[in-house]
């Protein structure tokens, strides 16, 4: 709540004046920045010195324990020298006199042979062990029926070494598995190698040693207030504490097998009661016997003193940082209050300025650099109001000028207009009516679709001597432009054929071609070499009668579809109205046999040049042919339809690039 309550004063004193605001960015928010790095690193510092201390404190006690270990095995050590010829003379004895013949020794009386042997009744016993690491007979009743290979790997390869190399052995002092008391085991096979006579001997000496350094080991860790407790772990596969009886959950007991085979240490830290403990689990190289060859010290620590202290330093610090938060900022406050006060006055008077209250200026108090800009800014308010007054008189002229200028050119851009839609209707004079396409191609569609008010695009039919001619025209350009090219070439179409007579295609567009250069020659009589007007064409001369099709073109294609299958006419390779020169070329004339089901598709480059497809690309030419055949099953005003509305779809919010030209004629 501190925080924010700074936080908000230092947002209201940036509000209040610039320079406040710059030296706050320049001056505080390092030193914040400062505070807090060096917090963190004190907070991150005294965190891992803690940790550091904890786990040097639990390496020192650990390896003191190791030492006691050590001292634990030399003073067993002694021991058992004087335990060794005692024991390998009951195991001969036993090889030799009693077992040479195994038969019924599972079931000999082990009490009265250990009787005749002079063993002591309590502290030595007999072991009688199969190959299958039973134990099959014993003067020690709690481990008839055991079987030693269930004590791990390690201990199974031991007892299968001994029936292999047939040699007694002679073990150290190890954990009795039922007592947990420290045994000495000599172990020799018979004779025939089918059993194991086993040797054990308690010690009490052993005991004693065992009890005191158990006991010295509690007091280590009781000295310690930090450490709620201590285990010594052996066992590789199946661990349990040396020093006291522990019941291990699964995870833990799982957690010590891994230290015994990875052979290293681990800490694991768990929130119990409000308490942070910490278990540390280190393993400890061991070398007593082929059972007991390592231990695992686990180390039970309450860490939430640490926790305590490193709340109390993080308390520590915000109350620092906060007190040095506002001291620095009631400082920086009270001294550059000096300076901002003037700074204000004179912003507030830019302020009102800027308002258009010029006739405002800066109040010049004082003696100082605040006192010389007062002063040069009065001098430029006065020069500034001065060429207001001589601009606000301009631009009152010339706003009178650009209204008139505009009215102007209101008027003019709508006679341009009504110029252009007055042409057209003269270009919707010159197309053919729907009944009389009807007439001259019965079953029939046309998609036209101009880019502007008019279109160069056009498209042109007429039935002479039972022939139905038509053609699809592409003027170069379009709008204005190519709507007067439209107007040159359907006067010269029809003069073809009512003056010069003209049936057959090519014969059309040669006289059509001559018309239109003779034309714009007298129309660019001064620059002949640069005329570049001119129309793409597809004319096309239909005898319904006979099945016959005539067809010729500028640079346009025909595409006729039969059987599922598209046929595309090439044209010849030059446009209506070109700069040839004084010869001009002659036109192809194609002369197609048609069937009933056919359909003729002629057009303009419109439809393939649309971009869209939502990253702007082309519809292309191989597309369209596809999108012919697609359709062309369908009834010719439908393909009209379709092909209306693959296009929009296809342009999107694409702009129409060109006019738009289909015709279709379907033969029956």
């Amino acid at each position: 709540m501190k925080l924010n309550f700074f936080r908000r004063i230092k947002i209201f004193y940036m509000r209040r004046t610039t320079i406040f605001k710059q030296l706050i960015l320049n001056v505080v928010i390092p030193a914040v920045l400062a505070l807090l790095i060096m917090g963190f690193f004190n907070y991150t510092q005294t965190k891992n010195n803690l940790i550091e201390s904890i786990n040097t404190k639990n390496k020192i006690i650990s390896n003191e324990i190791f030492q006691f270990m050590e001292f634990q095995d030399v003073a067993l050590n002694i021991l058992e020298e004087n335990l060794n010829v005692k024991m390998k003379d009951y195991s001969n004895r036993l090889v030799q006199d009693y077992f040479k013949s195994t038969k019924n020794i599972e079931y000999i009386d082990l009490e009265k042979i250990r009787l005749e042997l002079g063993m002591d009744t309590l502290r030595e016993d007999i072991y009688i062990i199969n190959r299958d690491g039973v134990v099959v007979n014993t003067t020690f009743k709690k481990d008839l029926g055991l079987n030693f290979f269930s004590f791990g790997e390690d201990h199974k390869q031991m007892l299968l070494g001994i029936f292999e190399k047939g040699v007694f052995v002679n073990e150290r002092f190890a954990l009795e598995s039922n007592t947990k008391r420290l045994k000495k085991y000599t172990y020799q096979p018979t004779i025939d190698g089918n059993y194991i006579i086993e040797i054990g001997i308690y010690s009490q000496r052993a005991d004693e040693i065992i009890g005191f350094i158990k006991s010295t080991i509690n007091k280590l860790t009781e000295d310690q207030s930090s450490i709620l407790d201590f285990d010594l772990f052996i066992g590789k596969d199946n661990p349990f504490s040396l020093n006291k009886d522990v019941v291990l959950s699964s995870e833990e007991r799982k957690i010590l097998i891994e230290r015994f085979e990875k052979q290293d240490s681990t800490s694991v830290v768990i929130r119990e009661r409000n308490k942070k403990l910490s278990y540390d689990y280190m393993y400890m190289q061991r070398s007593n016997t082929d059972l007991y060859k390592g231990a695992v010290i686990r180390i039970i620590s309450d860490r939430s003193g640490e926790t305590i202290l490193l709340r109390r330093e993080l308390i520590k610090f915000i109350l620092v940082f906060s007190l040095t938060l506002v001291v620095v900022i009631i400082m920086l406050y009270r001294k550059t209050k000096v300076i901002t006060s003037p700074i204000k006055k004179l912003v507030d008077k830019v302020n009102r300025i800027t308002n258009g209250h010029l006739n405002e200026r800066a109040e010049v108090v004082g003696n100082n650099e605040i006192t010389t800009l007062s002063q040069k800014f009065n001098n430029m308010i006065e020069e500034l109001e001065s060429y207001y007054n001589e601009l606000e008189q301009k631009v009152k002229d010339r706003t009178a000028e650009v209204v008139r200028q505009k009215e102007e050119i209101e008027i003019k851009n709508k006679h341009i207009t009504d110029s252009i839609r007055y042409a057209k209707r003269i270009q919707n004079a010159i197309l053919p009516p729907e009944n009389y396409v009807k007439q001259i191609l019965p079953d029939s569609f046309i998609f036209y679709r101009p880019k502007d008010i008019v279109s160069g695009d056009f498209y042109w039919m007429i039935k002479k001597d039972n022939l139905a001619i038509y053609a699809t025209v592409d003027c170069t350009g379009h709008g204005v432009p190519g709507a007067f090219m439209s107007i040159v070439g359907f006067n010269q179409l029809n003069y073809a054929i009512d003056v010069k007579k003209a049936r057959t295609a090519n014969e059309i567009l040669d006289s059509l071609n001559e018309g239109v250069v003779e034309t714009l020659r007298e129309k660019n009589a001064d620059s002949i070499g640069s005329v570049k007007d001119g129309m793409d064409i597809t004319l096309c001369v239909i005898d319904y009668k006979n099945k016959k099709l005539q067809y010729a073109g500028a640079n346009n294609p025909l595409i006729l579809v039969r059987n599922n299958e598209v046929i595309q006419y090439k044209p010849d390779k030059f446009a209506i109205g070109g700069n040839f020169g004084n010869e001009l070329p002659k036109f192809t004339n194609n002369e197609i046999d048609i069937q009933s089901g056919d359909i003729i598709y002629t057009f303009s480059d419109g439809y393939a040049d649309q971009f869209g497809g939502g990253d702007g690309r082309k519809f292309m030419v191989k597309r369209f042919r596809e999108l012919l055949l697609k359709i062309h099953k369908d009834p010719m005003e439908d393909q009209s339809h379709l092909l209306e509305n693959i296009l929009d779809e296809w342009r999107g919010h694409e702009e129409q690039v060109d006019d738009i030209l289909v015709i279709g004629v379907k033969i029956d």
